[in-house]
């Protein structure tokens, strides 16, 4: 079969799919992976899909955003070692951002559940301000903005206006999406904005994030991993990168 068969027939699956896989494609095809993914880059280049980790999704797949249910059960185990490696930094009497997503509402819960008093804790996730706004000894400061249904956290421009506002100690930063050049994306442009912002207020900048994050992308760039003081996950970097972005001490791995 000739590449532009080849690569007819991807986009004629990946429409009727929307997400797929380099494996799926080169068992369908019958060729190797090396060669879907050459097909995978000049479609790629062509506008037509943008290629994830291990495969490839449409474009107009970048802005969506899955259910918070969803999300909330993906990599739990793996979420949880993440946070218990969190609360290690946390003392009485800081004040903490805690930018929206399931990992973070993690640190949350093990915050609700510990004995530290006299913290602040400034969010953009509606289900951490609920989680915690009875906890004695925590104050919840919750962004203003529209939420979204989907994931329950405030967007706009109302948040980062407020966030502008506030110091904090520690900044903890999620993550939806690491290219391959190791960048922090995100999948619309106040999103970029507002991740910049709670980066930019932490004395300490920490960003949070399990492999699955890694090795796909969204729209929108916010920063390089080379921004943080450091990262807890559970991704395996090669010494190659951790040397060239600068991160040899500032990996925590769980």
């Amino acid at each position: 079969m000739l590449s532009i068969d080849r690569q007819k027939y991807i986009m004629e699956y990946l429409h009727k799919k929307e997400t797929v896989t380099s494996g799926e494609l080169a068992q369908k095809l019958n060729v190797t992976l090396m060669t879907i993914g050459r097909d995978l880059k000049i479609l790629e280049k062509q506008g037509f899909l943008v290629r994830s980790y291990g495969g490839a999704v449409l474009p107009d797949r970048l802005a969506e955003e899955k259910l918070y249910t969803r999300k909330k059960e993906e990599h739990l185990a793996v979420k949880k070692r993440i946070a218990a490696e969190a609360m290690k930094e946390i003392h009485s009497g800081m004040t903490l951002v805690l930018d929206a997503g399931t990992t973070t509402f993690e640190i949350a819960d093990l915050l609700k559940k510990s004995s530290l008093k006299n913290l602040t804790v400034i969010t953009d996730d509606l289900y951490i301000a609920i989680h915690l706004y009875q906890k004695k000894g925590i104050q919840v400061i919750m962004l203003g903005g529209e939420i979204l249904a989907e994931t329950g956290a405030s967007i706009g421009g109302f948040s980062i206006q407020q966030l502008q506002h506030y110091n904090a100690d520690i900044s903890f930063i999620g993550s939806s999406s690491i290219t391959e050049d190791f960048y922090l994306t995100v999948p619309t442009e106040t999103k970029v904005f507002l991740k910049q912002t709670m980066t930019q207020i932490g004395a300490k900048k920490v960003l949070i994030a399990d492999k699955s994050k890694f090795g796909s992308k969204k729209l929108y760039k916010v920063s390089s991993l080379s921004t943080f003081d450091f990262v807890i996950t559970d991704y395996v970097f090669t010494s190659d990168v951790l040397k060239r972005l600068g991160l040899e001490d500032k990996i925590k791995s769980v």
